[in-house]
Order: structure tokens, then sequence, then C-alpha cells
């Protein structure tokens, strides 16, 4: 079973909220890879282990694979591009456990190996902004966040209008609402996000919809419970139409 097979077969059980299955199924390669002493493999289902205990908020589990999968890093050296996304699994997984300060070192060597191997426009690098940007403003520095933002928006910019782009509107209107004088901030960065999402070129898809409702809830804390009302609408339709 390649890889690709494989990740397939453990999303369809996470989709269905099968964690147990999910795990056991890359446990169970995992533990053949290793065996066969195959490093290169195994460090590439450590990094689906990681993404999937970070889903499934198993941090002593994720912590002991994250272990093995920084000494893996250090023997099979991966092509920078494959290094910098395992990195950022890692991190991601650091930050949603609360180790901003940690993670935001693996999201800097991950920057170091993307910056001169991806396009300017690689929506992964927009991605990984808008990761680093979320760590500090867990970390109380909003100025950097706000940076790290608006960088994100530059290489969304570049590419064709996506979802994504709604998103990270969304996130600097949050970061502007804590300001002390944000109101105004914050809302023109709400109409950005409604911009997007309104645009007659976007395709309303199973993505639009995650991101529709994910939206929706910002909205909604951010008192434009109409457009919340409208996003978690739109999202409902694409649902019921599939």
């Amino acid at each position: 079973m390649t890889m690709q097979e494989l990740a397939g077969q453990v999303d369809e059980r996470m989709a269905r909220g099968d964690w147990p299955g999910a795990e056991a199924l890359l446990r169970q390669h995992r533990a053949r890879a290793e065996a066969e002493r195959n490093e290169e493999q195994a460090l590439a289902l450590c990094s689906e282990l990681m993404g999937l205990y970070r889903q499934w908020g198993r941090e002593k589990s994720f912590q002991d694979v994250l272990e093995r999968t920084m000494v893996l890093l250090e023997t099979v050296r991966p092509e920078p591009v494959s290094r910098g996304t395992i990195l950022i699994n890692a991190a991601t997984g650091l930050a949603a456990f609360g180790e901003n300060r940690r993670a935001l070192a693996l999201f800097q060597e991950a920057w170091h190996c993307y910056r001169t191997r991806l396009e300017p426009g690689d929506r992964r690098l927009a991605a990984l902004f808008n990761n680093m940007a979320a760590a500090l403003q867990a970390l109380g520095e909003t100025e950097k966040a706000e940076e790290y933002m608006r960088w994100a928006l530059a290489v969304l910019a570049l590419g064709p209008l996506g979802p994504d782009t709604a998103t990270t509107w969304v996130n600097l209107a949050q970061l502007q609402a804590g300001r002390p004088d944000g109101a105004g901030a914050a809302a023109e960065c709400l109409e950005r996000a409604m911009e997007c999402l309104d645009d007659p070129e976007l395709v309303w898809d199973g993505y639009y919809a995650h991101t529709a409702r994910k939206c929706a809830g910002a909205f909604a804390a951010l008192g434009r419970r109409d457009l919340a009302r409208e996003l978690e609408e739109r999202a409902a339709i694409i649902v019921e139409g599939t």
C-alpha cells in the first residue's frame, strides 16, 4: 500500500470519528517500517501520527511521536520542502498543546526550508505565515502577528482567490478586535473577508462550506450575527447538496 492510499484510508476513518481505527492503522504500518529499518517511511508515518494526535487532542501520544520524529529528521535528511512540511506538522501540534514558543522555533526552521524552494505565491507559505501569526498572537506579540498575517495575504494575492484569503482576513479582524481602539479596523477586515466569500468566482464546495462555518463563529463573536447566519446557511446548502 502506498502512503497516498494509506492516508486516504486514515482520512476516511477520521472523517467518521473513528480515531482509534485511524491510529491503529498508522501504528501498524509504522511498526512494520521500524522493524524493517525503513526510516524514511517511519518518518512519514510519524508525521501523519502527529497530525492525528493533534486533531484528536492526545498530547502524551503526540509528544512521544514528536520525540521520535526529531530523531529521524537527523538521520533521514529529507529534501527541504518535505522537511519543512514535517516541521510544520510538529510545530502546529506543539502550538495546539500550548507550547507556542517551542512551536515558533520549528516554524522558523520550516520557513528556512521553504523560502528558497517554493514560488512566492505558493499557498503553503501563506499557511505557514498564518500558523506563525497564531503562535505569536498567543504569546501576546500582536504587532509581529499582524505582520505575518499581512505576509500571508500578500502570498494569497499572487494566486487565484480562495477561501483561505477570507480566513486570513477574519484572523486579522480578531486580532484588531483585541486592541483598545481596534473596532473600526476589525469591522473593515470582516468586510474584506465577506467580499472574498461573496466573490462569484469562488466555488461552493466542501472546503468553502468548512471555511464558511469556521468564519461564521468569528463573525458572530465580533457582533455580525447577520453575516454569521448567512455563512451557516451557505454551508448547510452545500452539505445538503452533496
